[in-house]
């Protein structure tokens, strides 16, 4: 990196002064191969979930069967060049409906572009006995083409604020991402105006902000049918290494399996029970 530039490289055990990163030591691993290039030569990102019509029809009945998650990674001019897919088993999945900050899941990165069809990036979030500050969830990161671990992303406890801590395989915070609380998009979420976004600011870790991820409602068929589906848009800005790109790829996966993952259409008996109780207090009196 250059004075000045805000152009996060990849440094490891590394001393920061503003808008300068100095290496003190190379990084150690050595990840390449067309995923990387394809990242490398990309300066935003457009993360789609998939909406899938059993999760859906099933939370309407108040009786939500959690499916996979999926999502389309695209270029800016819409060209698939990723898609992600979540690997976790059927049981382990409906434990996230009881229990999602403990709750286990696994996910697999798939290279797509140009017809290709190679699994190349591996996430990972063990199993953790979490309650709020306690043993806060974390999702390894590895490159499935070299079975390197490259990085981690973390949800550090932090009271009225959204947080994400991005480390490299040192266990060096390398990204931070912070979406405050007040937001419209998080107290009021719905399909239009700034109620329809979520945005995080990515800084290094001297602070400086080096690129944006936005979380966006998709339309409003989708927020009424499955209001857990969302986009991301990733503006990579000053992050130029495609390791960190990955990183920031998977942090958006993340966040949503966070925070964003939870369908209200099944809540006390989804909407179905509620057109069938007539008045929501469960005596079906129609009072």
């Amino acid at each position: 990196s250059s004075p000045g530039s805000n152009r996060l490289d990849f440094p490891s055990h590394c001393g920061v002064v503003p808008s300068v990163v100095h290496c003190k030591t190379p990084m150690a691993l050595q990840v390449g191969g067309p995923h990387m290039d394809c990242l490398a030569a990309q300066q935003t990102l457009q993360i789609q979930e998939q909406m899938n019509i059993i999760e859906a029809i099933t939370a309407i009945i108040g009786q939500e069967i959690e499916m996979g998650n999926k999502y389309k990674i695209s270029t800016a001019g819409g060209e698939e060049i990723f898609f992600a897919v979540e690997e976790t088993d059927c049981m382990t999945r409906q434990f996230k409906q009881c229990c999602p900050d403990c709750a286990p899941w696994s996910l697999g990165i798939m290279y797509t572009q140009g017809g290709a069809n190679q699994k190349v990036f591996h996430m990972k979030r063990d199993a953790t006995c979490t309650c709020c500050c306690f043993n806060r969830p974390v999702v390894e990161i590895m490159d499935v083409t070299s079975n390197q671990i490259f990085g981690s992303i973390s949800d550090p406890f932090a009271c009225c604020n959204l947080t994400f801590d991005v480390k490299d395989h040192t266990d060096q915070e390398v990204l931070a991402a912070n979406g405050g609380c007040c937001q419209w998009g998080l107290c009021c979420p719905l399909p239009c105006g700034p109620c329809a976004e979520v945005n995080f600011d990515l800084n290094d870790p001297s602070g400086q902000g080096v690129g944006k991820l936005k979380k966006k409602v998709p339309n409003c068929f989708k927020f009424f049918l499955a209001p857990d589906v969302d986009n991301f848009n990733v503006d990579f800005g000053g992050v130029s290494h495609p390791q960190y790109k990955a990183l920031v790829m998977a942090l958006a996966i993340f966040m949503d399996f966070r925070y964003f993952n939870d369908n209200p259409n099944d809540d006390e008996g989804g909407i179905m029970g509620a057109m069938a109780d007539g008045d929501g207090d469960g005596d079906g009196d129609g009072f």
